[in-house]
């Protein structure tokens, strides 16, 4: 994991992104909506959940605890789940839980664990998914058979593309219209607590100072500087650092990664969005997701701050990987160290 710039378009990387996530594993990864698949798959429905009817386009609830919070409906756009999916012979494929994927031995201290945003449209969402979903309530919990011909978006419906037959357990945790209003929600009341007294200068960015500068001057666009940073989400899961100690006690330590404070060039033109970080002898650097980047511009010597941000200025509708969600703030401490003696 990184803090390198990605740019993601949002139909593209959010439908890539939910299918990557969340389309099963199962062995029957070619089906056919009037073939021996659909038969193979009313066959194992009726030996192993007797008397279970298909409802929507074709999914099989088998298990149904309805929640106590308000119904879903059409103006809800982004909707916050748990959920796990397996194949039919209960081989799980993918979990949002951190006790699950503990259990079946595919844990990873840098993969996020919590909430997962889907978008409520079936053109980025897959359309069992959906059905599944429909008429469940905050706090509901309900367990489907998604056939493979269902388990893609429209779009890929339309062309007849098929996924994987797949069981999902999916809770709904909770929904809203606004994903930005709740973002920069979310941001202040973290701010509250972790950055008391301290405003947002630029909409949906916070910054503290930690320890304060040597200089009252930030550094001009010819200097360049040294700094050690941890990235974290807002429940705390560390996902990329400069310091061993601090990957080591996170329980993501390389032995193959060279963890030292890297280099920070200024952008010459004073646009702080092309300010570089690790460069070297043969390569000017990469460049940074917008929040890191103005935080960057406004450091001065040996200090040491705090910046948090929202999504909008990290990875917003992509997020990046498997340790940043989708629509996720994240938080930067950051601190402005001497050069490297073997630099």
């Amino acid at each position: 994991m990184s803090i390198l710039r990605k740019r993601v378009s949002l139909a593209g990387g959010i439908a890539a992104a939910i299918l990557s996530a969340m389309a099963g594993c199962a062995k029957d990864s070619s089906v056919d909506t009037s073939g021996i698949e659909k038969e193979y798959l009313e066959a194992w429905i009726g030996a192993n959940h007797p008397g279970v009817s298909a409802s929507g386009r074709g999914v099989y609830i088998i298990g149904d605890e309805p929640g106590s919070g308000a119904e879903l409906t059409s103006g809800d756009s982004y909707l916050f789940i748990e959920y796990t999916s397996t194949d039919l012979e209960g081989n799980v494929s993918s979990t949002t839980s951190k006790k699950l994927s503990q259990q079946v031995g595919s844990y990873n201290p840098t993969n996020y664990y919590g909430d997962y945003i889907i978008i409520n449209d079936e053109t980025y969402t897959q359309l069992g998914i959906m059905d599944l979903l429909d008429g469940m309530r905050i706090g509901g919990k309900r367990v489907g058979v998604v056939p493979g011909w269902l388990n893609v978006t429209l779009n890929e419906y339309e062309s007849k593309a098929t996924g994987s037959n797949t069981i999902y357990s999916i809770t709904l945790k909770d929904k809203t219209s606004d994903i930005t209003a709740w973002e920069i929600d979310t941001l202040s009341r973290y701010a509250a607590i972790h950055m008391p007294g301290i405003d947002s200068t630029m909409f949906g960015y916070y910054c503290k100072t930690q320890k304060e500068p040597t200089s009252p001057d930030t550094f001009s666009a010819d200097t360049t500087f040294y700094i050690n940073y941890t990235g974290r989400i807002l429940g705390g899961q560390v996902f990329d650092t400069t310091v061993e100690d601090t990957a080591k006690v996170y329980g993501f330590y390389s032995p193959t990664k060279t963890y030292s404070p890297i280099k920070v060039t200024p952008s010459s033109d004073g646009d702080y969005t092309k300010t570089t970080i690790g460069a070297t002898s043969s390569s000017e650097g990469s460049t940074v997701v917008d929040g890191f980047a103005f935080c960057l511009s406004k450091l001065r010597p040996f200090e040491k701050v705090t910046c948090a941000f929202y999504s909008g200025l990290g990875y917003g509708y992509s997020g990046s990987g498997s340790a940043i969600p989708k629509f996720t703030p994240i938080v930067f401490d950051i601190e402005v160290v001497e050069e490297p003696s073997d630099e």
